[in-house]
């Protein structure tokens, strides 16, 4: 049984995290937001250490404080149970008003997910009653009322909800490429990263300058006086660069839409691709012919030689 029920919750688990990426990708932040709170309410230990003068739901088994715990819920004094809409002060305007409702309807919810036992699943109901008892104005209600409403929004969502589709990998390629592109960002330097996909034969992960500029002395080798001997092996290995980002630069457009809004074909894109097919065959050869130059070798000049 303790078995089962740990695989329920990591099943749990797994649905909130894919709803959660799926409501960010289409943009409903608010929904996402709530989802998140809601969840990490919920996430808190029912086992833990309860407090001391802490009331134990017998039925739930999870310990919980006393409802008067909340600012706006007190004791009755006379004839046992609570008021539980009092001391809540009338502001000086309706969006005052509203303001107060709303960060009293956080404070209840943060309470009920924290202690989310089945006594405090019934308390919405006699808070709303006193309400309207204690006099509570138009902005208490809508402020309190609309706050429970966008919770119970992304609660519907997840029961409710049926299967998105997988996430596109292009996106995803996206998503992940942000954390890489603030560390290069964080290392000062001016350089691109390259990643291979999968099986394909080359390194990962290859970087390269997008400020490089050839210095005179390595590749001006007839002017001026003649050099004992020049490495152009850093010439390779940025033609290397050159051609790994043309090739990133086919799949991109591999991936693109050619067709137009009135469903002719994209002429246009079309030979961009073309030329970007040749572009990257051509620096495929180079790169090969010019291999002679990799590692750390010594070119003279030939009458020098």
């Amino acid at each position: 049984m303790t078995a089962n029920a740990h695989a329920k919750e990591d099943a749990a688990s797994t649905h909130v995290l894919a709803q959660l990426a799926s409501l960010l990708r289409s943009g409903d932040v608010q929904a996402a937001l709530a989802l998140t709170e809601a969840a990490s309410a919920n996430s808190a230990t029912p086992d833990a250490a309860a407090p001391e003068y802490a009331e134990a739901d017998v039925v739930g088994r999870i310990a919980s404080l006393p409802v008067d715990t909340l600012s706006f819920i007190e004791r009755c004094q006379s004839g046992g149970g609570y008021n539980y809409w009092a001391n809540v002060p009338a502001a000086s305007s309706y969006a005052d008003d509203c303001e107060i409702g709303g960060r009293l309807a956080e404070e209840f919810l943060t309470f009920i997910g924290k202690y989310h036992n089945n006594g405090n699943g019934a308390l919405l109901g006699p808070i709303v009653i006193d309400m309207d008892k204690n006099g509570a104005s138009r902005g208490h209600k809508i402020g309190f009322m609309n706050t429970i409403n966008k919770y119970a929004m992304g609660a519907a969502y997840l029961l409710h909800a049926e299967n998105h589709a997988p996430e596109h990998p292009w996106n995803k390629c996206r998503r992940l490429g942000r954390e890489p592109a603030e560390a290069l960002e964080s290392t000062g330097e001016q350089q691109f990263a390259y990643i291979a996909p999968k099986g394909s034969g080359t390194p990962t992960l290859l970087f390269g300058h997008l400020d490089y500029h050839p210095s005179t002395e390595t590749t001006n080798a007839t002017s001026g006086a003649a050099e004992e001997g020049q490495d152009f092996s850093e010439l390779f290995y940025e033609l290397i660069n050159l051609a790994e980002l043309a090739e990133a630069t086919l799949d991109i457009l591999r991936e693109m839409d050619y067709t137009n809004g009135d469903g002719s074909r994209n002429a246009e894109l079309d030979r961009v691709a073309a030329l970007q097919r040749v572009l990257c065959t051509n620096l495929g050869r180079l790169r090969e012919s010019a291999e002679v130059l990799d590692g750390p070798k010594t070119w003279v000049p030939a009458s020098n030689a």
